[in-house]
């Protein structure tokens, strides 16, 4: 009896060594694998490239999505993105060669309110490539975000809209008094 368990045990680890997996990788690779934006104004954008390398012999196309990862897996102090649309890709689908490397934009837009300043986000964007076997391969690229702690100056631009005004009244003031004829 133990002879057949361990004559089952050694079929089966050579099945697993010599015959192709449902799940071997693709041969595609993403660089970088961490993106990290620091100080970035709300109302203003910071773009990047992802490098795609189709390591195999055909050409494949790549799709590209993005992900909320749990709050295990995001780092210490990072907060789930509050708006995936704030992630645009440059083309949203591209087909690589084989054999060679492209590149994508990526551009992240975080809209012009007090509330996004000074702070700290993570969201993942997945790249895939289109398969027809069982199983596909995704990978994953970090992307942390931090805003800055300062928004748009409302009292400078306050300030300057006010001295602006001021200056216009006072010169139509001066100019007035000036043009108008004296009595007699």
């Amino acid at each position: 009896m133990m002879w057949r368990i361990k004559l089952l045990g050694l079929i089966a680890a050579f099945l697993v060594m010599f015959l192709p997996s449902f799940t071997v990788a693709q041969g595609f690779s993403v660089f970088p694998a961490e993106v990290k934006i620091d100080d970035l104004p709300p109302g203003q954008g910071a773009e990047f490239e992802l490098t795609i390398r189709n390591k195999d012999e055909i050409a494949h196309n790549f799709t590209f999505t993005t992900f909320q990862p749990p709050e295990e897996e995001r780092r210490a102090g990072r907060a789930e993105f509050p708006d995936e649309s704030w992630v645009s890709f440059s083309p949203q689908e591209i087909e690589v060669p084989a054999n060679s490397e492209t590149n994508v934009a990526v551009m992240v837009a975080v809209p012009r309110e007090g509330r996004w300043t000074d702070q700290d986000w993570e969201i993942w964007l997945g790249v895939a490539s289109e398969s027809t076997d069982l199983l596909a391969v995704k990978l994953y690229v970090r992307l942390l975000v931090s805003t800055s702690a300062t928004g748009p100056n409302t009292a400078l631009v306050g300030g300057i809209a006010a001295g602006i005004v001021l200056i216009s009244c006072g010169a139509y003031y001066y100019f007035r008094r000036r043009t108008k004829p004296q009595r007699v």
